[in-house]
């Protein structure tokens, strides 16, 4: 993995630094951004973890949801993703922010299509 494409997924999944280093690295931030700018070569582990979330996402991309499973919805706070049945910590938090945008992109993209003006 390269260092732009750990940057890549880490916005893909709504992560800032500071969450990714703590929840993924097992690090300090400062370890992360050195990663992403290419000073430091990225740990094996830190590679696989970050790719299974990227797939986990593509997965429930690609499946029929249920609304009301938080793992489809936007929560702006970990607590009220918890708070509506929501489980797991953080990073399933924000994985789960990831898979709702794109859903609400897939969703509503024929009728900003529509919308769409052109000056």
């Amino acid at each position: 993995m390269t260092n732009i494409e750990l940057k890549q997924l880490r916005r893909l999944l709504f992560l800032e630094v500071t969450e990714a280093a703590k929840m993924i690295g097992k690090c300090e931030s400062r370890t992360w951004q050195r990663w992403e700018k290419g000073d430091r070569a990225i740990p094996t582990d830190v590679s696989k973890v970050i790719q299974m979330l990227a797939l986990t996402r593509l997965d429930r991309l690609q499946v029929e949801h249920d609304e009301a499973d938080p793992n489809y919805r936007y929560f702006d706070t970990f607590e009220g993703y918890k708070a509506s049945g929501g489980a797991g910590n953080e990073l399933k938090w924000r994985l789960a922010q990831s898979v709702a945008t794109a859903l609400l992109c897939k969703v509503e993209a024929d009728k900003w299509r529509e919308e769409e003006t052109i000056d």
